[in-house]
Formats: structure tokens, sequence, C-alpha cells
């Protein structure tokens, strides 16, 4: 069997390339530039240069050039909302789409559109946050109280030749919310939210044709950045009845096929809000595959037709690291105001502590595998040169800043 995976430079395509490579499948792995940590692995059987996902008709007919001359393939991985858009053009019974196994085209549109996602939760119960949409062009209401949440529509933003991702932003006070929406309106509307404090949970979930197959759950232990955002570590969980229900009510009204994270922020007292699908294979893949959920496998049987697992039994509590986001985040949490409670942090010397969580045989570091030690190598040198170089730059800054400096060559 053969896979393609697209997206190359993503944390998820690189988890996919290992996951179907450690199986036994023909992987070939693209990406727009070649230096990608993909292209390291030892499992793809070809590298190649995927054109821009901007010009969906270009990029589509490269697809397919591909899948006649170095295929054909049984399954196609958009490992990132770009490819997932373009192919999303393609029409419901193309042949390109079921190999890439995708829900229908409204179904996913309302998972890529944050506040079609949030219109239909309400009408199904499902708790979200207050929110209000404002549109481009319209006078921008005055705003109760803050803090606030805003949220483009659309993560992903095309501006002139760029895509351009906009990341949700949380803002103070009203000098902080004018300056946001007047960079972020004259392009895609806004959602603007109230904030909700707790931790970020994800509910993953494999759907075959409007019916739940396998799912998965996990929370995240550090975000970075500390206001809140992807997850440098995480932990694996069982979902309470409730999790798991409102998760499937939603992709059950979608009659979702395929893959999807349905995120929500949840309180210290259980309760929980829904914050959006990502509806592709998500950043924290690693943690699902090593806890015992192989989602790239279970893709590779909807799109071959075979036999599905029933659902697979899995390690919680479980860890998985991003090992060079998270030397980021302890550094942040160092140098945070514990006492700002908008922002994420954790007792510092328990952070600490945890590094020693491998040594217990619970916890892994993102994309290590013992047959694919290039791809761990590179991590800790690419890693190991950005703080050699962060140090230099720091320590030159001393020297200049001491009194005489001027005169040194």
């Amino acid at each position: 069997m053969r896979a393609f995976v697209l997206d190359g430079h993503s944390r998820a395509a690189l988890e996919a390339v290992q996951a179907l490579g450690r199986a036994g499948i023909v992987v070939d792995v693209a990406a727009e530039k070649a230096q990608r940590l993909a292209f390291r692995s030892k499992y793809p059987r070809r590298r190649l240069q995927q054109p821009s996902s901007l010009d969906a008709a270009v990029f589509l007919d490269w697809l397919r050039a591909r899948d006649a001359e170095d295929g054909p393939y049984d399954l196609l991985v958009p490992a990132t909302e770009v490819a997932l858009v373009a192919l999303n053009a393609l029409p419901e019974g193309d042949a390109l789409r079921a190999k890439a196994v995708l829900p229908s085209r409204d179904s996913l549109d309302t998972a890529l559109d944050k506040q079609r996602t949030w219109d239909l939760a309400r009408r199904l119960g499902i708790p979200v946050p207050e929110c209000v949409l404002l549109e481009p062009g319209a006078a921008v209401p005055p705003t109760p109280a803050f803090p606030l949440v805003l949220k483009p529509v659309r993560s992903k933003v095309q501006l002139e030749d760029r895509l351009v991702t906009l990341e949700v932003a949380i803002v103070r006070h009203e000098g902080q919310r004018l300056e946001q929406l007047r960079a972020w309106l004259p392009h895609t509307a806004v959602q603007q939210q109230a904030y909700v404090s707790g931790r970020g949970v994800g509910v993953c979930l494999l759907y075959e044709r409007g019916r739940k197959a396998w799912h998965f759950a996990h929370e995240r232990i550090h975000e970075l950045p500390l206001t809140g955002g992807a997850s440098s570590y995480r932990r694996s969980m069982l979902p309470s009845t409730e999790l798991l229900e409102a998760s499937e009510r939603l992709l059950d009204a979608l009659a979702w096929h395929g893959v999807a994270m349905v995120e929500y922020k949840m309180r210290p007292d259980g309760s929980f809000c829904l914050m959006e699908i990502n509806p592709r294979l998500w950043g924290s893949l690693a943690l699902a595959i090593d806890a015992g959920v192989d989602f790239p496998l279970g893709l590779l049987a909807l799109a071959a037709g075979t036999p599905l697992a029933v659902q697979p039994a899995y390690r919680a509590p479980y860890y998985t690291r991003n090992i060079e986001d998270d030397i980021d985040w302890l550094r942040a949490n160092f140098k945070a105001d514990h006492a700002d409670s908008l922002l994420l942090t954790r007792p510092r010397g328990a952070s600490v502590l945890e590094l020693l969580r491998p040594a217990l045989g619970c916890e892994s570091w993102d994309h290590f595998d013992v047959h694919d030690l290039s791809v761990t190598w590179t991590i800790l040198r690419a890693t190991g040169a950005r703080y050699a170089r962060s140090a230099a730059s720091a320590l030159r800054a001393k020297l200049v800043s001491r009194p005489g400096a001027k005169d040194l060559p």
C-alpha cells in the first residue's frame, strides 16, 4: 500500500510519515521547501517539492500527476489547512478527495469556519463562549468588560500572494482590542468572545461515513504562548461521558468522515466550553500514536476500504513533549508573572521535575523513533545551535553595555 503525505513542514506530517513507515507502508512526502524535518526521516521513498497551494488549480493538477506517475496512492494526507482547503475545492465524487478521506464540502467548510462551528454547537446545546461577530466594514460596538478573546473566523487569510496565519488574541483593554481589529477586519470577520478560563482539552476522533470509529482525548499541560496556544507538553486522558457525547453530537451533525479534533476549555469544576474543530491531523498527534491510537493507520484503512480495527485501548495518563518548543515554554514560565491569571503558568520546580518522566516509562518525545534517530539528532542539534546563538548574542550585548565598551575593537 502507498501513502503520500503533504505539507511536510508540519509536525503532523512528520508523525504520519513515521507511523506509516513503521507499518511497512510505502510513503512519499512533499513540502514547499526541501529543508524540512520530514525529509530527514529514513522512511520516505520519495521527497518531493510541493507547489504552493494558493493556486488550487495548479496544486491539484500537480497532485493528480503525482498520483498517476508516482502512485497510484491509497492514501493522501493533507497535514495542514493549506492543502486541506485546496482539496476541498474538488467535487464530491473525485478520486483524490476519497483518497484524502474528507467529509462533504459543506461539512468541511463548517469546521473550518469558527462562526459556523459556533452556530452549529449552540443549536445542538453544546456549551460555547458568549460571542459577537464583527464584520468587515461594520461599526465596532463597545464592549462591556475585559479580558476578551478575538478570533479570526478563518485561521488562514490570503494577503496578496501570501497565506498568513492569524492566531487567536487575548486583549486586556480597549486600546489592544481596537489595534487588533484594525489589523484584522480589513481581511476577515472576527469573533469577539468572552474569556473562558481553564486548560485546553482535545477530543480526537476518527469517523467512518457519519459513524464514530475511534476516539482519544488529551489535555494540554504546557501551552505556548503562555496565554494559550499549541501544546509543547501534554498527557492522555479518558474523556468524561459528557465531553465525548458533545464531540460525537457535533461530528454526527456534520455526517463526518475522516479525522478531527474537537477542542475545548475545561474549567477546574469539570465543565467545558467548545473552542473549535480542527478538521485534520493535529500537532500533538505523537501523543495519540505513542499512547496507542494510530490515527494515520486508521485513515489508511478508510481510504483503502479495508476493515477498521475496533476502538484501540490507550494508555492514560501518558505524556509526550515537543522538546524544542518546551524549552521555550520552560524559559517563559520561569520569567513569567505567576500572579497573572491570564497566563497558563505552572510551579517552576514541578516543571523541572517533570523532565524525569521518561525514566519512569510514561513519557516520550515527539518524533522520537529508535529506528529513525536522524530526526531526533537534527532536532537536538538545531535546538542547541539556536540557544548557543542566543547566549552569544546576550553575552555580546552585556559586554557592549559595560563602561568603556565603546573603546573595545
